[in-house]
């Protein structure tokens, strides 16, 4: 009787006053029962061969499932108040590490990343994540936005911000996690969404930065068709044979056309179009040097 009160004065201490201020600042919903955790550590996959980082450890209820499993987890938090609680509570095979999920610097040997992310945070820790194809991590999953999730696995209509990583990753929804699962209770239900690194890749890693053009000047051209923003890049003899061999209309919408037509596209411009007609691809190539 004497622990359960303990854990009962415990709980009250660290969700009273300036720590429930705290959480909402820093916009995080903890997970209240080990079941729903230990259901999203089984859907990783993740074994005793695996290095996983844990993005946002909070008071450790994911931190502890992933050590049950896997061989080494490191668990980033930001919050001082957490850090060391969490280094007295976890397992030798957990290294804690206080900083920035945006900042701190990820290994360079493969992982994977299992997390439940401040749902404010999910954009800048996916490019974060996925922006460079050709380094870690081999597979995200991670407790977002219910409608986010369904918004980046769904293949048509998509946007372009999740065509900018489906070339290398495949994205899908799994887990949904109702909103009186979390404390702080969220508004809007929560779901694991999960991007693996696909292989073969529809496009050559190292040409990422040109792809990403090719789509910033189909979605943000002028013109409100593919057949009308690719003008600069091709030829109307050009487009109407990109329509007919890859099954979609000159009038499409850029969203609709799946990241397999998108990635046909790009190969048939490498390969056919003079380079002087390509989109520049120097704005990715800054963007990604300054988020790593």
């Amino acid at each position: 009787m004497a622990r359960r009160g303990a854990r009962h004065t415990e709980h009250h201490a660290i969700w009273s006053g300036e720590r429930r201020r705290s959480r909402r600042e820093l916009g995080q919903n903890f997970l209240k029962e080990r079941r729903i955790a230990s259901r999203i550590v089984a859907r990783s996959g993740v074994g005793r061969d695996d290095l996983v980082v844990e993005l946002g450890a909070g008071g450790g209820m994911l931190t502890r499932e992933l050590a049950r499993v896997a061989g080494r987890v490191v668990a980033v938090e930001c919050d001082p108040y957490w850090v060391p609680r969490l280094r007295g509570r976890l397992p030798d095979n957990v290294s804690v590490i206080q900083g920035d999920a945006l900042k701190v610097r990820l290994p360079e040997e493969p992982f994977t990343v299992v997390a439940n992310v401040p749902f404010h945070s999910t954009t800048p820790i996916l490019h974060r994540l996925l922006d460079d194809p050709t380094t870690p991590p081999e597979g995200v999953y991670l407790v977002v936005q219910k409608q986010v999730a369904l918004k980046h696995a769904r293949s048509s209509p998509t946007t372009m911000k999740t065509l900018t990583w489906s070339p290398w990753y495949t994205f899908s929804a799994d887990l949904v996690l109702p909103a009186y699962a979390f404390h702080p209770k969220p508004a809007v239900d929560a779901c694991l969404m999960v991007a693996a690194k696909r292989g073969p890749p529809l496009v050559d890693p190292c040409h990422r930065h040109l792809f990403r053009a090719l789509l910033r000047q189909a979605f943000e051209g002028p013109g409100d068709s593919v057949g009308k923003t690719l003008r600069p890049i091709f030829t109307r003899t050009q487009l109407r044979r990109l329509a007919n061999d890859n099954a979609f209309s000159l009038d499409s919408s850029p969203s609709t056309l799946t990241v397999r037509q998108w990635a046909s596209l790009f190969h048939f411009m490498v390969g056919m179009v003079a380079q002087d007609r390509w989109p520049s691809a120097r704005r990715y190539a800054r963007r990604e040097r300054r988020r790593r």
